[in-house]
């Protein structure tokens, strides 16, 4: 026992000077900014970032959602290299990077679904000044809950003492109001429209991201007092991650007319993916041929296969003139769901050209599911042969 004393007066002691370490690094960035919610997180944390930039700050943000990447102070971005599975400890080294970089804005996209994780990553680590709460939807089930309320009580975790917390009003919750009371946070419900004003000068911006995700990219500016005029340009200046909404025209060849090849792949979960939906059908009316899905699916990720499959049957699959399946759980689909139809290949032309064998109206491809595997290889491919829509 004797032995093991000065370990652990050692431990203690390092665990003591990494604490105080941390708040330090933390007292030396002015504002920092955590992300959270179900989707769109990357898209927000990309938006601020330029925003932020545009008003002369020095920002330094993270995304985790379909690439792990930094957005560095001149806007350049840098992979996150990982030697193993990711971890929050990786938001202790975006604080020191922060610190290295002479930061003044740090915003982070928080990464934990488990509740736990999600405490200590806000609360903990970043310590955040002001909490972006996207939405509240179905997703992640088997950790952070099966219902909305379940879901919304762990995003609640990322709320910290003094924040201001910035929320849609059509995701506000009892939970949220209740962990504000109890440590001292503003909530700040964001109403539809918020950015109206500057998106009349704007309306190409409209086609790119949701509404809701520049409502609250410019309540959150507004509030620290960045000018409309600041925002507006600072948004046609965002770049946008892999994930991001992306619409191609693509023609096999010069016998069929051109398709519109859609990256919904980030979307995830069925109400996400059939709001993107929706806005594709209202840009591009002209489309009557119909829609066919490309839904690709992630082996480590069952819980949402099986809310794919119900949803599908439960009126989802009627959204599609044809539906294929790719990636883990593609034949358990395709057992589940008769009409589906098996993607076979993993090639991304030889799967574009099979979607797109039909003559007729122009159509539309629509990618949906996951980001990864076939579906980042669809989106490589289509960037490459496909004509940008704007």
């Amino acid at each position: 026992m004797y032995t093991l004393l000065p370990s652990l007066i050692l431990f203690l002691l390092f665990l003591v000077w990494e604490r105080v370490s941390l708040r330090r690094r933390q007292a030396r960035i002015p504002l920092r900014i955590a992300v959270t919610g179900t989707r769109g997180k990357s898209s927000i944390v990309s938006l601020l970032a330029a925003v932020f930039r545009e008003d002369g700050r020095r920002v330094l943000a993270k995304t985790t959602g379909s690439e792990a990447l930094l957005i560095l102070p001149d806007g350049s971005r840098e992979e996150v290299v990982r030697s193993g599975m990711p971890s929050i400890l990786e938001q202790k080294q975006l604080v020191r990077r922060a610190v290295r970089e002479k930061a003044d804005c740090l915003i982070a996209e928080i990464m934990s679904i488990q509740p736990e994780n999600h405490f200590v990553e806000s609360r903990m680590i970043l310590q955040p000044h002001a909490v972006v709460i996207t939405n509240v939807r179905r997703d992640h089930t088997e950790a952070m809950g099966k219902t909305e309320a379940q879901i919304a009580s762990v995003l609640g975790l990322a709320i910290c003492p003094g924040a201001a917390v910035f929320l849609p009003e059509a995701a506000v919750r009892d939970c949220f109001q209740g962990e504000a009371r109890r440590c001292g946070a503003t909530l700040v419900p964001v109403a539809p429209g918020a950015a109206a004003a500057i998106l009349e000068q704007a309306p190409g911006l409209a086609r790119q991201e949701f509404a809701a995700n520049l409502d609250l990219v410019f309540a959150v500016a507004s509030h620290f007092g960045i000018a409309a005029t600041t925002i507006l340009e600072g948004l046609r200046k965002a770049q946008h991650d892999i994930g991001g909404l992306k619409i191609w025209r693509f023609s096999p060849d010069a016998a069929h007319p051109p398709w519109l090849l859609i990256n919904a792949f980030a979307a995830n979960d069925p109400e996400s993916t059939f709001q993107v939906m929706s806005r594709v059908s209202e840009i591009f009316p002209q489309a009557g041929g119909g829609i066919v899905g490309i839904l690709n699916l992630r082996a480590d990720r069952a819980a949402r296969t099986l809310q794919w499959i119900e949803s599908l049957k439960q009126g989802g699959l009627g959204r599609f003139r044809r539906l294929y399946v790719t990636g883990g759980h593609a034949r358990v689909v395709r057992r589940r769901l008769p009409g589906v139809e098996l993607l076979d290949t993993s090639s991304p032309e030889e799967m574009t050209r099979s979607v797109c064998s039909e003559t007729g109206n122009e159509r539309i491809v629509f990618g949906f599911g996951n980001i990864m595997g076939s579906g980042r290889l669809l989106v490589d491919y289509w960037n490459r042969v496909g004509t940008p829509c704007t």
